[in-house]
């Protein structure tokens, strides 16, 4: 409940510096490299499955920027998995001010897991709307982070299985990312 309340204070001060002119310190590279702290330091942070491990942006000459990432696990003991992950997106510099800038935006997301154990590969897909809030600690670094609220398709196939409908789907919608901090390097 904290850190919703800490999101909505942040957004509300968002509100507050669009009133400000744009007086921003520095100007936005066109490359952003951005690392998941979430994934490296887990007892701070929160995570959540919708965060990917390594993102890129790049923003064009308006204020649109495209976005993509990638994440990518694998456990080798007898009960592990292998996960992969991709997400595509686009957002929209919404205002800047010092060292702080807002944007908002979407992602379309996708997700394959399989279990070695059970031979019941998963598929995750996935929309997200995101608002999301960086600060420059320099002109190369930054830290973001982007709460999303998301709607997304999860099916999971059998193979075991001898029936003919083998397929088992399902839908969720919720918050995600909230507390999800990401460093960015600019070049």
């Amino acid at each position: 409940m904290k850190r919703i309340i800490s999101i909505f204070l942040l957004v509300l001060s968002a509100s507050v510096f669009a009133q400000a002119q744009n007086d921003s310190l520095f100007a936005i590279p066109r490359n952003q490299v951005g690392i998941s702290l979430n994934k490296f330091i887990k007892s701070v942070f929160a995570s959540d499955d919708n965060a990917m491990i390594i993102n890129y942006r790049y923003s064009g000459k308006n204020k649109w920027s495209y976005r993509t990432g990638f994440d990518f696990k694998n456990d080798d003991s007898e009960g592990g998995y292998s996960q992969f992950a991709f997400k595509l997106g686009i957002d929209r510099n919404l205002k800047r001010y010092r060292r702080w800038n807002f944007y908002y935006g979407a992602d379309y997301f996708f997700r394959y897991s399989n279990y070695k154990n059970i031979n019941k590969p998963q598929y995750d897909n996935g929309l997200g709307v995101f608002l999301g809030v960086q600060y420059f600690l320099s002109p190369h670094f930054s830290l973001s982070t982007e709460p999303m609220l998301y709607y997304k398709y999860i099916y999971v196939v059998d193979r075991s299985s001898f029936q003919k409908d083998n397929k088992t789907a399902w839908s969720e919608t919720g918050f995600g990312r909230i507390g999800f901090v990401e460093l960015n390097f600019h070049f």
